[in-house]
């Protein structure tokens, strides 16, 4: 990341963190195009003071246009031969030097047609993957072969004088340090920047109208957004009964990844309430996703890709509302089977087996705590069962968002496998 997160946890909400429509149509001041679009598909009226009533939204645009505020992101073609690689850096970074540059914005700043940066995310490994040399050149630099990579990289500038390929670069132009980052590498085809104000623009437009017609309640619980990367929850705040002991609340999940072609996803949360007659617990649970007729296996409940068009995009989040619906009358019948576990035991030994095996990156740092807190613990109703989970769900950040919804996917999962 080159910007620090922006992260936020909320347990309520107030009518003063609501916004207007002018305030959420703020977000695209960058994108005028996309702007002029999205108010023509929607058919917002800008002369009206309309409120969205999604509880914490005003916090999220605050960050949001706090982030837009310490950068400028700029997208750029040149050709493959005019992006040379200078230096090899550590934890997968690189300098590169990108020749005759044209964006009179660039130029102005960086008083030259000639732009060093530096790489984050994948940027390096897209750039040298094109000349499947990114593997090779990490073991050059580590074994400090510095000469052997300038014999490779005046070979590839030779090779490459006259290939016309094209790519499209993203930078990120750093106010505080007045410094250009490369961010990624994409095809110059029919790439659309549907980047994370985009994305939160179409989803609070689309559950503004489904809090109208449905009279639900909807905030913001916690978000997490950086310069690339967003992680919104948004609680359905009406639960829905599933018998004497157990009621579930849906959480709707946005995620959106700039750095990524397949990137905006929507997805869901479950919330479980387990009542005893004299107590509660509660656990959340992250299904991978909705299970379809016509599919195989479970897929996002709404995704769509850094490609197309805003129409395409308005096409699949007109939706949204009844696929929530859907979603939530789906996991229902998982949580009655869930609310009649006869076995706690088993449930607890088949989840601390997937966690053992478990090989997720990001979950490593907590694999060891949460297994041995599953095999210390005797448990022998549903409630202390609960509960067990609701303390692991506690051990992990805010921030980490990755680790967390995947130890709900692994409960979930072992929920409805072992009851």
């Amino acid at each position: 990341m080159i910007l620090d997160r922006q992260s936020k946890k909320f347990n309520d909400f107030a009518p003063d963190s609501f916004i207007t429509q002018k305030q959420l149509l703020s977000l695209l001041n960058r994108q005028p195009h996309f702007k002029e679009e999205l108010v023509n598909l929607f058919q917002i009226d800008e002369d009206k003071t309309e409120v969205l009533q999604i509880g914490n939204s005003k916090f999220l645009i605050e960050s949001l246009l706090f982030l837009d505020s310490q950068c400028e992101k700029i997208d750029i073609n040149s050709k493959v031969k005019d992006v040379q690689l200078k230096k090899m850096l550590q934890d997968e970074k690189a300098i590169f030097e990108i020749f005759k540059i044209t964006d009179t914005e660039i130029i102005k700043k960086n008083k030259s047609d000639l732009l060093e940066v530096e790489t984050a995310y994948s940027a390096k490994q897209d750039m040298l993957d094109y000349y499947s040399f990114s593997k090779f050149a990490n073991y050059l630099r580590d074994k400090e072969s510095e000469d052997l990579i300038d014999v490779i990289k005046k070979y590839l500038k030779q090779k490459n004088a006259d290939n016309p390929d094209s790519k499209s670069l993203r930078l990120l132009y750093k106010k505080s340090e007045d410094k250009f980052y490369l961010r990624t590498v994409t095809s110059v085809d029919n790439y659309q920047d549907f980047g994370l104000n985009f994305s939160v623009f179409v989803a609070l437009i689309a559950l503004s109208r489904y809090v109208t017609e449905s009279q639900s309640k909807i905030y913001i619980d916690n978000y997490v957004a950086d310069d690339s990367n967003l992680y919104v929850s948004f609680s359905l705040s009406d639960g829905k009964p599933i018998n004497k002991n157990l009621s579930i609340n849906f959480n709707l999940i946005l995620e959106n990844d700039e750095i990524k072609r397949n990137a905006v996803s929507f997805n869901g949360v479950f919330k479980l309430t387990y009542n005893d007659g004299k107590k509660n617990s509660e656990i959340y649970i992250k299904p991978k996703g909705v299970k379809k007729e016509d599919v195989a296996f479970p897929v996002d409940l709404l995704t769509y890709k850094h490609t197309g068009n805003t129409k395409s995009v308005f096409d699949k989040i007109k939706d949204l509302p009844d696929l929530i619906d859907f979603f939530i009358t789906q996991v229902s019948e998982d949580a009655k089977n869930i609310s009649e576990i006869k076995n706690p035991k088993d449930v607890r030994l088949h989840l601390a087996k997937k966690i053992k095996y478990s090989k997720k990156a990001e979950f490593k740092k907590y694999k060891d705590s949460v297994f041995n807190k599953l095999m210390k613990i005797t448990v022998d109703n549903t409630f202390n069962l609960f509960e067990i989970f609701r303390e692991i769900d506690e051990l992990f950040e805010n921030e980490d968002v990755i680790s967390r919804d995947y130890w709900r996917e692994k409960l979930y999962e072992s929920l409805i496998e072992k009851k």
